[in-house]
């Protein structure tokens, strides 16, 4: 069957094609009623044909975005995709026997979303310029009250990432006939080169600034549209270069006016902070962050709003993923959104302790218990009553212990090594793993039964390596963290270093990436730039044995991948499970999307 994907507030979602026409918009009159401020009551409609879907614009406030190009009608197949508004939906094939359920409660839906509907006022639909007013005051107000330039651009960074559609910006300054990038938004490798380009060709655009009409003969690469606006950033010259996501959308938008206006605040906001660099020397003390979670990557987006959905239901979690990709920053961001944010969080590593220790450690003693037992203690089924236990590692735990921890979550309540007073506990546990639970289910390492008492939400996160758009946004934070904590001043990343950073694997994940900009930001003297050479000397080799055509150095695979090509190897476990992506990607310890990208990058189609 042919249907329709989509995510929205965090899940995925499928509708069947199977009408002569399918529409979606805001209005309960629409097959797809979607509630979100950015979809006009009438958004899109689509008609099935042969071997292609028409998607027409309904005369929409936002428009439909076909490969980031507005268009008011396009022809697609399936494996190809559309958005409109912030929503992106994809053309799909899959079983029939997805959609039996669905039907069944389809009327009970429909008479559902009525009701809602029915029960608030019509509104006009948020056209996406409504945004640029909201987010100038926003940057200039919050960016006062920071502590630092560099904080202030990670800020920035954050804040125009949330804008649909906004586009690639760089911000640049020239020392000693030396390019330094200070922020990039939304850059790929392909805008770097771009970039460097550019301002190759093009020096006066420091001066001077060229609009955005007037510049098609500067260059011919792609993508070739763009405006800059100078900068005086102390005694260089910079300016801020804006790339519009597509050919028409500055108009759309009123980018324009928007840009100029921000680059005017970047300008203001540097003199405020070299005034304040320079008046004072004082330490500058660490604040409390809060659970905010850096990311430009559509896919850990949904998995913040899943994350933020699931944590007031009080459901256990397990969080999936390889080492130092955030699955703990994702377990305390559940925490903080839930009904449990003012009880503790407690956190047990049960690989990191000693299996003689794990069980006292989870459950607590009593005095005398054992040798060495002076005191009562209490365990972290105890302490986290009315909180969250996170158990890290949960794949490492003994199974004598595991069916103790199983007997206590059926009871809710349990026994002191050495006592007799039951203990009884309100418990949300979230659980944090690198293995394949299942997996080791099968091998008879880890309990079935505990297993279901343990996840009823899975959230699997992608590694850095899927998501490199995440490092520019990284950098720029890590770097900012870095600096306050040593009151020093970062000038800006060389364009050979930042490229380093950037194309590198990373499958230490973000925990190897903080490392690094840890060491680079201690090796930089005090408001010089970060330059190549500084790096690490692995990152530093990448970049070598990129250029030359010799094999590759030996790096660690990924886990689910072994000596074969990458190639081979993604379409051996394909046909290993029969062409299904979701067990494939389980295997390959990949995302789902992650799976379908390389797949069409690799030019993999089922045979």
């Amino acid at each position: 069957m042919k249907y329709l994907s989509y995510t929205i507030d965090g899940f995925s979602k499928k509708f069947p094609l199977e009408k002569s026409a399918v529409t979606i918009g805001r209005d309960e009159s629409n097959d797809i009623v979607i509630d979100n401020d950015f979809i006009s009551r009438k958004h899109v409609t689509i008609t099935p044909r042969l071997n292609s879907f028409l998607v027409e614009d309904a005369g929409s406030a936002n428009g439909i975005f076909v490969y980031n190009e507005k268009v008011k009608k396009a022809e697609l197949k399936i494996n190809e995709s559309f958005k409109a508004g912030e929503i992106v939906f994809s053309f799909e094939t899959g079983e029939t026997t997805e959609f039996t359920l669905s039907k069944e409660f389809r009327s009970s839906f429909i008479k559902a979303v009525k009701d809602k509907e029915s029960k608030k006022d019509l509104k006009k639909t948020k056209t996406i310029e409504s945004i640029f007013k909201r987010t100038e005051t926003k940057i200039l107000h919050k960016g006062l009250r920071l502590s630092t330039f560099t904080e202030f651009l990670s800020f920035l960074s954050q804040t125009l990432n949330e804008i649909p559609g906004f586009g690639a910006l760089f911000l640049v300054e020239i020392q000693n006939a030396t390019m330094i990038i200070h922020l990039s938004i939304n850059a790929g490798q392909d805008l770097l080169q771009h970039l460097k380009e550019i301002l190759e060709k093009n020096p006066v655009l420091f001066r001077e600034r060229v609009p955005l009409d007037k510049h098609d003969h500067i260059v011919t690469a792609p993508p070739g549209r763009f405006c800059t606006e100078p900068l005086n950033l102390g005694d260089n010259h910079g300016c801020m270069i804006y790339f519009p996501q597509n050919d028409r959308i500055e108009k759309l938008l009123g980018i324009d006016s928007f840009f100029i206006s921000i680059a005017k605040q970047v300008e203001l906001l540097y003199k405020v902070f070299e005034d304040k660099r320079q008046k004072t020397r004082k330490k500058v003390k660490e604040t409390p962050e809060e659970i905010e979670i850096i990311t430009n990557s559509e896919t850990v987006k949904a998995l913040i709003l899943q994350a933020k959905k699931v944590a007031d239901s009080g459901v256990f979690v397990l969080i999936e993923g390889e080492s130092g990709t955030g699955k703990e920053l994702f377990a305390r961001l559940i925490h903080r959104c839930s009904q449990r944010d003012q009880s503790k969080f407690i956190a047990l590593n049960c690989a990191a302790i000693p299996e003689n220790l794990l069980e006292s450690e989870l459950f607590g003693s009593e005095k005398g218990a054992f040798t060495g037992a002076y005191n009562q203690k209490k365990g972290k089924l105890e302490l986290a009553s009315g909180g969250t236990l996170v158990l890290d590692e949960i794949g490492d735990m003994p199974l004598n212990l595991q069916a103790k921890l199983l007997r206590a979550l059926q009871e809710l309540e349990f026994y002191r090594l050495g006592g007799s007073t039951p203990i009884k506990v309100n418990l949300r546990i979230i659980s944090l793993t690198h293995q394949n639970l299942e997996e080791l289910i099968k091998q008879k390492k880890f309990r079935e039964d505990l297993f279901y008492r343990l996840v009823h939400r899975t959230i699997t996160i992608p590694p850095l390596r899927e998501r490199k758009e995440d490092i520019p946004p990284l950098i720029n934070h890590f770097t900012d963290k870095f600096c306050r904590q040593r009151n020093r001043s970062i000038s800006g990343y060389s364009v050979k270093a930042f490229e380093a950073l950037v194309n590198f694997d990373w499958y230490g994940n973000i925990r190897e990436l903080e490392n690094e900009i840890n060491s680079v930001v201690n090796l930089t003297d005090d408001g010089e730039r970060v330059d190549f050479d500084i790096l690490s000397e692995k990152i530093k080799k990448n970049i070598v044995s990129t250029k030359e055509p010799s094999p590759h150095p030996p790096t660690p695979a990924p886990r689910g991948f072994n000596l074969k090509p990458e190639r081979e190897t993604i379409i051996d476990v394909l046909k290993k499970h029969d062409w299904n992506k979701s067990r494939a990607a389980k295997e390959l310890n990949m995302t789902y999307h992650g799976l379908h990208k390389k797949m069409k990058k690799m030019g993999i189609k089922k045979q």
